[in-house]
C-alpha cells in the first residue's frame, strides 16, 4: 500500500462495516416497507426513500476499500459514474429529512387540511419529493459539467462529486440542517399545545421520526461542518480530501442503524419487522399501532392509503 493511504485505513475499515450493516439494515426498511400494507402513508414512503439513500450512500465504501487496498485510482470522472448511485444518496438524503419534518408539521399543526391533503395522497407526495428531486438533479447536473478526466485519486464518497459542486452541496447542507432544526422544534412547540389526551398518540408518532431525524442530523451537522473546513478553510487539497473523508465518521454511523433505531421506538415497525422473519408480535406493539382510541381531531395518524 502506498504510505500516503495509511492514514486512511482506519477510516477505511470503519466504513466498510457501515455499508455491510447500512446496506442489509436499511435493506430490511425497504423489505417491510414492500411487505406491510399498512405502510402505504405519504411518510412512510419518505422514511422508505430515505433509508434507500442511505443504503446507496454506504454502498460507495466498497469502491473506497478495493482501490485503497489494492493500491488503483481512478479518473475523476470516472470515480463520479461508479459511484454515482452513492452521489444521489448523500445529496437527497438531508432534503428528504425535511421533507418528513414538513410532513409531521401539517400533520400536527393542520390535522384537518392534512387529512384532506391525502385524500390526494399521490399528488401531495409528489410535492413533497419537489425540492429533494430537484436539489439533487441540480448538484449532479452541475457537477457533471465539472467532472476531471486527467485527475487519479482514490475513489471516495466525498470526491465523487467534483470539488466546487461538492462545496455548493457542503454549504446548502448546512442550511438545510437549520431548516430541520427549526421545522421540528416548532412541531414540538405545537404537540405541547395538545390536550394530554389528544397529544399522548401524536407525541409518541413524533417521537418514532424525531429521534431518527435527530440521530441523522448529528451526523449530517458534523460532515458538514468538517466539510466547510475543509473546502473553505485548508488550501493543501490533500489534507482537506483526509479531513473530508473523516468528517464523515458520524453520518455513516446515522445511515446504519435506521433499522436498529426504529425498531427500538417504533411500535409498527417493530411489528413489521418481526414478522418479516417469522417472529411473533407483542400484544404491547399491537396496542401501540392501533389508531382505534385516538380522538377525531387526530383520526390523522391513521389516514387514507395512498392508491397508485
Amino acid at each position: 500500500m502506498i504510505d500516503s493511504n495509511w492514514p486512511l485505513v482506519p477510516i477505511a475499515l470503519f466504513y466498510l462495516v457501515c455499508a455491510v450493516v447500512g446496506i442489509i439494515g436499511n435493506g430490511i426498511m425497504v423489505l417491510v416497507f414492500m411487505k406491510e400494507s399498512k405502510f402505504k402513508l405519504p411518510v412512510n414512503y419518505l422514511i422508505t426513500l430515505n433509508c434507500l439513500a442511505d443504503l446507496f450512500h454506504v454502498s460507495g465504501h466498497f469502491v473506497f476499500n478495493y482501490q485503497l487496498f489494492t493500491d488503483e485510482t481512478s479518473s475523476q470522472a470516472n470515480c463520479f459514474f461508479m459511484l454515482f448511485h452513492t452521489v444521489i444518496g448523500y445529496c437527497i438524503s438531508g432534503p428528504l429529512l425535511l421533507a418528513i419534518g414538513f410532513d409531521r408539521l401539517i400533520a400536527c399543526r393542520f390535522p384537518i387540511n392534512y387529512r384532506t391533503l391525502l385524500s390526494n395522497g399521490t399528488l401531495y407526495l409528489c410535492a413533497q419529493l419537489l425540492f429533494p428531486v430537484a436539489f439533487t438533479a441540480v448538484l449532479i447536473g452541475y457537477g457533471s459539467q465539472l467532472i476531471d478526466y486527467n485527475t487519479q485519486i482514490v475513489c471516495m464518497a466525498p470526491l465523487a462529486l467534483p470539488r466546487q459542486a461538492f462545496g455548493y452541496f457542503t454549504y446548502a447542507s448546512n442550511v438545510i440542517n437549520v431548516a430541520i432544526v427549526i421545522v421540528y422544534i416548532y412541531t414540538y412547540v405545537v404537540l405541547r399545545g395538545y390536550k394530554e389526551r389528544d397529544a399522548r398518540r401524536m407525541k409518541y408518532v413524533f417521537k418514532s421520526i424525531s429521534l431518527t431525524v435527530i440521530v441523522v442530523l448529528v451526523g449530517w451537522t458534523t460532515v458538514t461542518i468538517g466539510n466547510t473546513v475543509a473546502i473553505g478553510w485548508i488550501e493543501n487539497q490533500r489534507i482537506s480530501e483526509i479531513v473530508s473523508i473523516h468528517a464523515g465518521f458520524g453520518v455513516n454511523i446515522s445511515c446504519s442503524v435506521n433499522v436498529f433505531v426504529f425498531y427500538a421506538i417504533n411500535s409498527e415497525y417493530r411489528s413489521g419487522i418481526r414478522r418479516l422473519f417469522g417472529l411473533t408480535v407483542q400484544s404491547s406493539d399491537i396496542s401501540k399501532s392501533d389508531p382505534s382510541g385516538t380522538t377525531k381531531r387526530m383520526s390523522l395518524v391513521a389516514p387514507a392509503m395512498l392508491q397508485f
